[in-house]
């Protein structure tokens, strides 16, 4: 991807952050209080799982590849919808995939672009928080490690080696859902004051 300017970027990093946190109140909505899916019509589903693609089964790798483009991607909301009252952790547990997946695309999106290096401590915040989220929602940070992450009272150390990024409903994690959507309102206001940054980051 070519580099862009650091007010583009900034605008572009609002406007994904913006979208998370308009779909985000929506997604916990359903978890929270489920609807019944039972009544989904097969081909309504159909119709938004439709995909583009048709892969050829000639050539190279062609029919391992094909093999697996032709698995039906059909999701069954019966089963999860039923597995949602089955098992009450299972609102925490999906709520904890929703909410670290905004953060997961918010972190990729600064770590593209550079803006992942900056010596902000909630930048520095984010990256803990993202690798935690790909290292199973626990910390892994390295012996030695001297706090600069920090956000709202939040300060990211050595102790947390090992710990729990989230809480799973039965073991208390460093931050509440509440923490994550603060973080990424936080992120919004930040950058709209800070459109003119350099987008290769200011860590120099």
């Amino acid at each position: 991807m070519s580099k862009m300017s650091g007010e583009k970027a900034s605008q572009l990093a609002i406007d994904l952050i913006e979208e998370q946190l308009q779909i985000l109140p929506v997604a916990i909505a359903m978890i929270w209080q489920p609807t019944d899916t039972s009544g989904v019509e097969t081909n309504l589903v159909a119709s938004v799982l439709r995909r583009t693609s048709k892969l050829s089964k000639t050539g190279s790798g062609g029919n391992i590849a094909a093999s697996y483009a032709d698995a039906n991607p059909a999701l069954d909301f019966c089963a999860a919808h039923q597995a949602l009252h089955a098992d009450p952790l299972q609102k925490t547990r999906y709520l904890r995939v929703v909410i670290s997946n905004a953060l997961l695309a918010v972190g990729a999106f600064f770590k593209e672009h550079d803006m992942a290096a900056m010596r902000t401590p909630e930048v520095q915040f984010l990256g803990h928080v993202y690798t935690a989220i790909l290292n199973e929602n626990t910390f892994d940070i390295a012996p030695g490690y001297l706090p600069v992450a920090t956000f709202d009272g939040l300060v990211i150390d050595g102790k947390l080696n090992g710990t729990l990024l989230f809480g799973d409903g039965v073991t208390e994690g460093f931050m509440e859902f509440g923490d994550a959507l603060a973080l990424l309102h936080w992120f919004s206001r930040f950058l709209r004051g800070e459109k003119n940054f350099v987008s290769g980051g200011d860590a120099g």
